[in-house]
C-alpha cells in the first residue's frame, strides 16, 4: 500500500506537520502545476525578504545619530571612524535593528550620501574641514575670483580662506590675470603711467571692470589711448589685442552685440567742475636712451630731490608727462617732458622695505656703462657714539654677526 494512503486510514493524528518552507512549496508547486512554469523556493524566501520592511528608516536613522552626538558629543564623518564607534566588535553580525542604539554604518549610507549629509539631516553642524570641493563651488570660484575678496568667498562658501587659497591655486586661477589686463600690467608692457590711462577711465573713453583689488581693462581697447604707439606695438600687447579683435569679430558675424555682453563698460565720471587737459601733446625727443630694466645715475641736481644726487638704481616706467602738479614735485619745469621712475636700495635703517622708488626727470639722469656697476653698498647708519660707549662689546656683537653682501644690498643677520 502506498505511504499517502496508509497516512490517510491512520487519521488525521498520526500525519506529520508540515513546515512553513514545505507549504510554500507546495502551493507554489500546486499553482504553478497548470502554467507548468514552478518557481523555486529560494526565489520565494529571497522577495519575502526584499518585502520586508527596513527597522532603520529615514527618520529613525536621523534619532540614532542625535541620540549618539548626545551621548559622545563628537559628529564623525568618515566611514571608518563610525563603524569603528558603533560596530559590534568580536560577536556576531546581522540580527533585528532593535538590538542596536545607533543605526549601523550600512542603515545610514542607505538613506544618506555620506555622512555629512546625515549630520546636517540631524542639525548638526560638522564644519567644513577636510570636505572635498563640488563642481559648483569650482565654478563659483572660477566667477567670484577677482571681483569678490577671498574673505567674502570663503563666508559664501563656509570655507577658510586658507582653503578658498589653496583652491586657487589648484584650479589655476588668478585674481589678476582672470578677467583681462590690471592697470600695472598696462603700465609695464605699455611704459605708460598710471594716471594717464586713469583719464581715459574717468573720460570714459577706456571700458573698464573694477574688482575687488585692482581694475581691469580689455587690451583690445586700449586703441582709444593714443599715448601707444600702434604702428609698432609691444610683442605681448598686439598679440592680446589681436585675439580680443578676433573674438569680436566672430561675435559680429554671429549677429550678436559683443558691447552689451561684455564685462567691460564705460564708466565717465560726471563732474561739473572738471577740466580736462589736452587729450595728447607730442612727445619730443628723448634726452638719454634710457629704456626700462636699464641700470642709471642721478648725475645732477633734482629739486625738491637732493639725496638722489649720485645715486644709482633700476628703472621701471620711462614716459612722457604732462602733469602739471607742482606741489612736491621733481619736475625741473611745468612743460611737458620726459619723467623715469627709478628704483634704488634704501639708505635708512628706518625704510619700510630694502626699495625705494622716485619719479625723476629723465635729462638728470645718466645710463651706467657698465651692468656690474649696479647700486652701491648702503652705508651703514651711524652709531651716534655708541661704539665708544659700548666699547669691547659692540666689537664682539659685530663679530658674531656680520653683515653679508646679498646683490648690492646690505643685510644684517
Amino acid at each position: 500500500m502506498p505511504l499517502a494512503d496508509e497516512l490517510a486510514l491512520a487519521g488525521p493524528q498520526h500525519q506529520p506537520a508540515r513546515t512553513p518552507a514545505i507549504v510554500a512549496v507546495a502551493a507554489c508547486s500546486s499553482s504553478t502545476s497548470e502554467t507548468d512554469s514552478p518557481a523555486p523556493a529560494l526565489g520565494i524566501r529571497a522577495s519575502r525578504a526584499q518585502t520586508r520592511r527596513a527597522w532603520w528608516t529615514r527618520e529613525r536613522v536621523v534619532g540614532g545619530l542625535r541620540r549618539f552626538y548626545e551621548d559622545r558629543g563628537i559628529a564623525p564623518v568618515s566611514t571608518e571612524d563610525w563603524h569603528r564607534l558603533t560596530g559590534k566588535h568580536g560577536s556576531r553580525g546581522g540580527g533585528p535593528g532593535t538590538r542596536r542604539p545607533y543605526p549601523s554604518l550600512y542603515a545610514v549610507l542607505l538613506h544618506f550620501e555620506t555622512f555629512r549629509q546625515a549630520w546636517e539631516a540631524a542639525g548638526v553642524d560638522t564644519g567644513r574641514l577636510q570636505e572635498s570641493w563640488s563642481e559648483l563651488e569650482d565654478w563659483y570660484l572660477r566667477e567670484g575670483v577677482g571681483l569678490l575678496s577671498r574673505i567674502e568667498l570663503a563666508r559664501d562658501l563656509r570655507r577658510t580662506p586658507d582653503a578658498v587659497h589653496r583652491r586657487l591655486y589648484d584650479l589655476g586661477l588668478h585674481s589678476y590675470q582672470r578677467w583681462g589686463w590690471t592697470l600695472h600690467h598696462v603700465e609695464r608692457v605699455a611704459q605708460l603711467p598710471r594716471h594717464r590711462l586713469q583719464t581715459y577711465l574717468d573720460r570714459g573713453d577706456l571700458p573698464y571692470l573694477r574688482g575687488s583689488k585692482c581694475v581691469y581693462v580689455d587690451p583690445a581697447d586700449l586703441i582709444a589711448v593714443r599715448e601707444i604707439d600702434w604702428h609698432s606695438p609691444p610683442a605681448e600687447l598686439e598679440e592680446a589685442a589681436l585675439r580680443s579683435w578676433r573674438t569680436r569679430l566672430v561675435l559680429v558675424l554671429a549677429g550678436v552685440n559683443w558691447r552689451a555682453r561684455s564685462p567691460y563698460q564705460p564708466h565717465p565720471v560726471l563732474r561739473t567742475d572738471r577740466r580736462w587737459s589736452p587729450r595728447f601733446v607730442a612727445p619730443g625727443p628723448k634726452p638719454v636712451e634710457v629704456a626700462a630694466g636699464d641700470w642709471v645715475e642721478v648725475a645732477s641736481p633734482v629739486p625738491r630731490r637732493p639725496y638722489c644726487l649720485g645715486r644709482r638704481g633700476r628703472v621701471h616706467l620711462v614716459f612722457w608727462s604732462c602733469n602739471r602738479n607742482r606741489q612736491n614735485s621733481a619736475r625741473t619745469s611745468a612743460e611737458p617732458q620726459w619723467m623715469a621712475r627709478v628704483e634704488f636700495p634704501s639708505q635708512h635703517g628706518r625704510s619700510r622695505g630694502p626699495r625705494v622708488t622716485y619719479t625723476l626727470p629723465l635729462a638728470c639722469l645718466r645710463k651706467c656703462a657698465d651692468a656690474t656697476e649696479q647700486a652701491p653698498k648702503c652705508e651703514p647708519a651711524p652709531d651716534h657714539g655708541r661704539r665708544a660707549l659700548a666699547g669691547p662689546a659692540f666689537e664682539q656683537a659685530q663679530q658674531r654677526h656680520p653683515v653679508t653682501d646679498t646683490g648690492g644690498f646690505s643685510a644684517h643677520i
